[in-house]
């Protein structure tokens, strides 16, 4: 029986059950949440892996897998997956194979959307500010509102698209920056000039070396003074010291992201982690990559995963 590795806790949710059952009676399944060091030591008792996000898979880890066939990662990005040569016939698959099959999966968009409601009302700061220092002070968490500004997209992809919506739904005047056209909305060629006349930024776009530090400190400066920048794409899409010199001086109102730019590394040196950290009082918001970690979307995505291992016969 062909083993397969989970790194993630479908175990602990009732709502998975009858997808782990049916795979059971096919496969050995181990659901562990690994560290590189077990990986290194284990990964040569399976032949099929659904990896953590959050340890990343090198050549090291390859040369141990004598029996690997094939990593699937549940994720469009994957570069926790670092594989520069392997002699072994390991094939990749990422949710950029399924594009049609995943078109309806929105939990990324709505989390960027709730950070930008969040993060323009000061929501997360109010909070504090009743709970753990027990004031009820509304003048100091005048916000914004969202209805008649620009939200400006870095990314019109599936996930930009959706914003794009919802951000019509509020009111907003949608542009965006993209390679790709997409006509429904409004394409700015050069990224300084959707920094400049956006009201809040949102970057949906995949990595690799030409988005690498897309935002960085040559450009933060064209930041539209007083907005709100949020990352849903991958930590390295975004120099952080931009984002923490944006905002010392009041370029950027506030940050959030679902991702660091060293978080695969170590999430602590990430240089936006060590300045909220620093200062509690800024607007700044981090979630731990939970963009897609709703019950709806792994039940369509891990359905989507393992019924191709039963139908390919993997």
């Amino acid at each position: 029986m062909k083993r397969i590795l989970i790194g993630h806790p479908l175990d602990r949710h009732k709502e998975l059950e009858d997808i782990l059952c049916s795979l059971s009676a096919k496969y050995s399944l181990v659901i562990k949440d690994y560290d590189y060091e077990w990986l290194k030591s284990n990964i040569h008792k399976f032949d099929i892996i659904v990896p953590s996000l959050k340890v990343i898979i090198d050549d090291e880890i390859i040369k141990k897998a004598e029996n690997l066939r094939l990593i699937f990662t549940p994720t469009t990005g994957r570069d926790h997956i670092r594989i520069k040569r392997s002699e072994k016939n390991v094939q990749v698959l990422t949710l950029n194979d399924y594009k049609e099959e995943i078109t309806s999966v929105s939990s990324t968009a709505e989390l960027a959307f709730s950070l930008v409601l969040s993060l323009s009302r000061k929501m997360l700061l109010a909070h504090d500010d009743v709970v753990k220092a027990g004031r009820w002070q509304r003048n100091d968490f005048l916000g914004k509102e969202l209805n008649n500004k620009v939200m400006g997209i870095v990314g019109m992809g599936r996930l930009g698209r959706k914003i794009a919506d919802y951000s019509q739904a509020f009111g907003m005047r949608v542009v965006y920056w993209d390679k790709a056209e997409c006509e429904k909305w409004e394409r700015i060629e050069q990224l300084d000039e959707l920094l400049s006349h956006s009201d809040f930024i949102i970057t949906s776009i995949a990595l690799n070396d030409q988005t690498h530090q897309l935002i960085n400190m040559s450009n933060v400066n064209s930041i539209k003074k007083g907005a709100v920048l949020v990352n849903i794409s991958r930590g390295k899409v975004i120099e952080e010291e931009a984002l923490c010199f944006g905002l010392q001086e009041g370029v950027l109102s506030g940050v959030g992201v679902d991702v660091l730019e060293l978080e695969l590394e170590n999430y602590k040196e990430s240089p936006l982690y060590k300045y909220a950290r620093e200062n509690p009082k800024a607007n700044v918001i981090i979630t731990p990559h939970i963009g897609g970690a709703t019950i709806d979307a792994w039940k369509k995505v891990f359905t989507l995963v393992f019924e191709n291992f039963l139908e390919e016969g993997l």
